[in-house]
Order: structure tokens, then C-alpha cells, then sequence
């Protein structure tokens, strides 16, 4: 969205001379603004560019007005106060006790693991991983690296919130059609589906038909409607 605005900014000043270019683009930034501004009730837009490894808190403070910088870290440091106290630490423990390689023979073990980068158990996650200098993870996606068992490793908790925030799509239209969509699964026939099934049934059915489950075992094309 930072893009959008300075390309607005850039067209303001290019077409000023042109009186009906210029009130389309005003009027094209009005609408814009009017989303944009609603970030600033929720922490997840800043949280999503935090949680890019490419950008940190380094994007936020080089390209964001400085009045509403702090404002925006506050917010994701509380939002990752509440996943840090609120996750069950077996989530933590299932990620950092997940069984090693067995192809791996003891060598490579040994040196895979040096090659991990650890923290020190006292030291918060979120403070660890801001303190972390970016760097471009082309082509890597964000979502991607964080799913990457060395971050989930480093940052057990703070990776989950990553991948919970960075899978959020970015407009409704997709999980209106899968919603939609559920209608002709649950048939008439199929009237007594309970909530879980239909969830589980749609959640596959998109998996399928967006090629998530590409290469999985017994990934076949099960007809659900």
C-alpha cells in the first residue's frame, strides 16, 4: 500500500496542470485513503511487514511518518504479548523436539545443527528477531521462510503468529467464493453435516483445486462438489 501512495503522490504532481486527470486522481485517493486509513485500528497490516524478514522494523521506520511509527510497534508488540501468553507451550516443545532426519548419518547431524542460529532461552522471541539485521530472501516468500524449520526452531511461537498473520488473504473475494461454495456441498441430502465436516470438506476442496496438496500422499481428485 506504501507503493499506492507514492504513486499517488507522483501523479498529484505530474498531472496538476490537468484539471480532469488531477480530480480523478484525487478522487481515486480519497477512496484509497479511506481503506488505508482503517489500518491504523489493527495491528496486523504493521504486523505483516514486520514479520517480513526482508523489512523488520527497518521499512516501518524508514518509509512511515515518525507520529505513526510508535503507535504501529506498540500494537504488534501487544498483539505478540497476547500470542506469546495465550499459546499452549506444547506447540513450542512438538517444534523444537520434532525428530531429526534419520538419512541424516552423525556427521551431518552435527553440522546441521551448528548451522542453526540460536537464542538464548530468556530472551523474548519478538525482540530477538527485530534485533536481526534484513536481508533479501528473493525468491523466497515471507510465508515461506517462516515455515522453514530453522525459524520455527528459533522462534517456536513468533513463527506461528507469522504464519497465521502472512496467510491472511489480502481481499475477501476467495474465501466468499469458497463460502459460497459450501452450498453445494452440503446437499440436501447432506442436510445433517455438522460445522466440522463441512469445514474439513471445503478446506480440502480448496486445497485440491489450488494445488496445496500437490504431491502429497493419496493427493488424488475426489469429487466434493
Amino acid at each position: 500500500m506504501d507503493v499506492l501512495i507514492r504513486c499517488f503522490d507522483e501523479a498529484l504532481v505530474s498531472y496538476k496542470s490537468d484539471s480532469e486527470l488531477s480530480s480523478r486522481i484525487q478522487r481515486g485517493w480519497e477512496v484509497f485513503d479511506k481503506y488505508y486509513s482503517k489500518t491504523e485500528t489493527s495491528p496486523y497490516y504493521a504486523a505483516a511487514l514486520i514479520l517480513h524478514p526482508s523489512y523488520r522494523t527497518t521499512y516501518i521506520q524508514a518509509n512511515w511518518k515518525k507520529k505513526w511509527q510508535k503507535p504501529a510497534f506498540k500494537q504488534v508488540k501487544d498483539l505478540w504479548l497476547i500470542y506469546r501468553d495465550t499459546m499452549d507451550d506444547a506447540l513450542s516443545r512438538n517444534v523444537l523436539d520434532r525428530e531429526e532426519d534419520k538419512d541424516l548419518d552423525a556427521f551431518d547431524r552435527i553440522s546441521r545443527n551448528l548451522q542453526n542460529c540460536t537464542r538464548l532461552s530468556s530472551q523474548d522471541e519478538y525482540e530477538d528477531y527485530i534485533s536481526c539485521d534484513p536481508y533479501d530472501i528473493t525468491p523466497t516468500t515471507a510465508l515461506s521462510w517462516w515455515l522453514q524449520e530453522q525459524q520455527r526452531k528459533r522462534w517456536p511461537k513468533l513463527s506461528q503468529m507469522a504464519i497465521d498473520i502472512l496467510s491472511m488473504p489480502a481481499m475477501s473475494d476467495e474465501p466468499e467464493r469458497v463460502f459460497s461454495g459450501a452450498r453445494r456441498t452440503i446437499s440436501w441430502e447432506r442436510a445433517q453435516l455438522d460445522a466440522n465436516q463441512v469445514e474439513k470438506g471445503e478446506c480440502l476442496k480448496h486445497w485440491l483445486k489450488s494445488d496445496i496438496l500437490k504431491g502429497a500422499v493419496g493427493s488424488g481428485s475426489p469429487d466434493f462438489g
